[in-house]
Parts: C-alpha cells; structure tokens; sequence
C-alpha cells in the first residue's frame, strides 16, 4: 500500500513530540484488502492541543471529539486523539467523550472488527485486539465486542453493516444479524439523509441484491417499504442487471422503480432527500417505462423530442436488461436498433428539438398572414413535426413553404 508522504510526515512527526500515532478504521482494512483507501484516519495518544502544536496549519473540525483537521500541501487529514465514548443519548453520537492513552480501548469503540484495527507504519505491524484481520480474511462482518451495545450506540451501523456486507461481499456474523434484527426499530432515530447515503452505496455496490438484507431485517419498512417486494421478488433480476447497468444514481433508481406511478416515484424520492436532478431524471425513465417504442427515425425522433437523449437512453437500457433477463430476444433485437438510430441522428446532428429549428416566432410572423400569439406556437410545432420527418427540410425558405400550405 502507498501511504502518502502527507501522512507519513503526520505520523513521524508526532512520534518525534512523544506521541503514539497510526493510521486506522477503513484504510487499514483496505490496505488488508489490496484496495486502495479512499481516506486516511489517523488516531494518535497525543491530545487535541498537542496535535495541534506540532503543525502549523490546523483547523478544529470536531475538537471536542478529540479530531484536529491537520493541513499539508493543501490536503486535508483528520488527526483523532484515542478517546472512550459515554452514552449515546440520540442512538447516534456520543453525549461525551473522555481521552485515554490506551489504543486498545480507542479501538474497542468501534463498530465492527474489520475496522478495529490500528497499523504501525513504522514498525509494519498492526494492533488487533479484535482479530479483525482474521475476519477480513474470513470474509466476515461482525460487531466490536457486544452487538446490541454497538447498535444502540449507533443505530447507522445496522445500515453500515449490509451496505459493507454489499461492497465487500463479506457475510454478516450471526450474532451481529441476529442483533440488527433485533434493533431494526432504533433507525428511526437517523436521519433520511444519512440513511439514504448508506442505501445509495448499497444499491451502486457489485452486489446490490444484498438489499434483500434490509427485507430480512426490516429496516426498509422505515425508509422505504415501497421498494420492499420489488428487492423479494426480483432479486436476481436485479443482480443480472445491475452487473451491466452503468452505476448511475437515477438510473439504478429508475430500474428499481421502474413499474411504478411517477408522480409517485417524485414524492418518495423527494421524502427521501433526493437531490432535484435525480429525482426528474428517474421519474422521467419511469414515466416513459412502458412508453409504446416503434422504430423508424421519425418514431425515435419524436420521443427524444420529449424527453431527450440521456432519459431516452435509460428508457432503453432499462427495458433491453429487463427483455434479456426474460430472454425476450425479438424485443431486445429492436431496442437495441432504436439505440443506434438514436446515434445515428446525434451524429448527422438531425433536429429534434425547437430550439435547433432553422426558424423562429419572429420568422412565422413576418411570412405567414394572421400568425400571432398562440398560433405562433402551433406552426413551431408543425414546423418541428415537418423537420422530425425529413431533417433535410430544416431550412428558413423551405419551412415557411410547407407551413404557408
């Protein structure tokens, strides 16, 4: 694993103070893993004051938890002090914390072992009290110490658990499932925001059939039941296509939502927090789902004229996937021709929108008798319709003939 200089120069340079410092959580357990980490945590015995006087640009992100944001060569990295945490009044964050000078009772707080493991960069070695390496070895999630207490300390980690369960393809430990099952309720007290964070992750996994985890345990029936019988009875369904559908948010969602009302996939997205871009980009996949595609140009020129190419794309993806899962070749044989036509029109770069129309209100009004208001709108639209047939006769005089007729 390359450890950035950064890092390394955080570490030694707490070491030279008289501090113990090592890199922890998720970059050790991706470092056991030969993936590369995403960040770099570093949790040293050195207190927060102190962390912050052996460098010289720092900023206090969660000093009260005992994290400094250590700041070099423009790059940000959080430095936490080993700490012990009280009681977790909201099922989420700890009411308080205390500092300690022991790594083994800093790792103890963790959530499950796999992230309970600190690595001596110095030395090459890792402090495991948890044998977390075992389980990563094994393929296994399982909580620190007592699952229970893990959970109602913080109740995301159930979430946390499948989604990893999903990313890593690792299975869950029994005890550790069997608490989630148990505690399922308390994700009431997180909110949407950073549930569906944790769904998101799931659903753009290499396994995201694992959703049907959320089902067993019945944490969806909080945050999103409507989705529960589609992960039941499409689970392989959804492994065959996700392996081949691009990891795109609203596409993935699309799919997932893809036999439902819009208006309705509008609102739950919504209630979920989805930003507004994903939420029309799926629901507009899903409203034109079912949409009765013919080929021919003509035919594919006039749906991108109502949704575009990238919704029209997704249209297509969605039903292709779902017609081969099926094995429904014939249908699969002319979406995929509806695709290319779809290629073909961007590359002569024929019109299909008003925008591109060789006119404009100001043209029909000049040219054509009595065209004003309303009406204006209409020869635009008969306009389009003319060139969405023949691209040829997208040109001023040519138009203003056929609308004159």
């Amino acid at each position: 694993m390359n450890i950035p200089e950064e890092v390394k120069e955080i570490i030694q340079t707490l070491n030279i103070n008289g501090h113990e410092a090592y890199i922890v959580g998720g970059c050790v357990r991706d470092k056991i893993l030969s993936k590369a980490p995403k960040d770099w945590d570093i949790t040293t015995s050195a207190l927060p004051e102190q962390i912050k006087s052996c460098f010289s640009h720092t900023v206090d992100t969660g000093i009260e938890h005992g994290t400094v944001t250590v700041i070099i060569n423009k790059n940000n990295f959080e430095v936490t002090t080993y700490r012990i945490d009280g009681d977790y009044g909201d099922n989420r964050h700890p009411d308080s914390v205390k500092f300690t000078s022991d790594i083994t009772e800093d790792l103890s707080r963790r959530d499950f072992t796999m992230n309970a493991i600190a690595y001596d960069i110095t030395n090459d070695t890792y402090i495991d009290p948890f044998n977390g390496h075992c389980d990563i070895k094994n393929k296994i999630i399982r909580a620190v110490g007592d699952a229970d207490t893990r959970f109602n300390e913080d109740a995301l980690r159930m979430m946390r658990a499948i989604r990893f369960s999903a990313q890593l393809g690792f299975d869950i430990e029994e005890k550790t499932y069997l608490a989630i099952k148990k505690n399922f309720l308390l994700i009431k007290n997180i909110s949407i925001e950073r549930i569906r964070d944790e769904f998101l992750k799931l659903i753009l996994s290499d396994v995201p059939e694992k959703a049907v985890l959320l089902c067993d345990t019945s944490l969806i029936d909080h945050f999103l039941p409507e989705l529960k019988e589609v992960f039941l009875a499409e689970s392989e369904l959804i492994k065959y296509s996700f392996d081949k559908l691009e990891k795109s948010i609203a596409l993935r969602i699309a799919f997932l939502f893809r036999k439902f009302d819009d208006k309705a996939v509008s609102l739950i997205l919504k209630r979920m927090r989805f930003d507004n871009n994903t939420i029309k980009e799926a629901a507009t996949a899903v409203k034109f789902y079912d949409y009765p595609l013919k080929e021919g140009y003509y035919e594919t020129r006039k749906v991108l004229s109502m949704i575009g190419v990238k919704s029209f794309k997704a249209v297509l993806n969605i039903r292709f996937l779902e017609n081969a899962f099926n094995k429904d070749l014939i249908e699969c044989k002319k979406l995929d021709n509806i695709y290319d036509e779809i290629d073909d029109i961007i590359k002569r770069n024929d019109c299909f929108e008003l925008k591109d129309l060789c006119i404009n209100g100001e043209d029909i009004k000049k040219n054509i008798d009595g065209a004003n208001g309303r009406v204006i709108g209409e020869y635009l639209k008969k306009a389009l319709d003319i060139v969405m047939k023949d691209p040829t006769k997208n040109e001023k005089n040519i138009l203003i003939e056929e609308l004159k007729r």
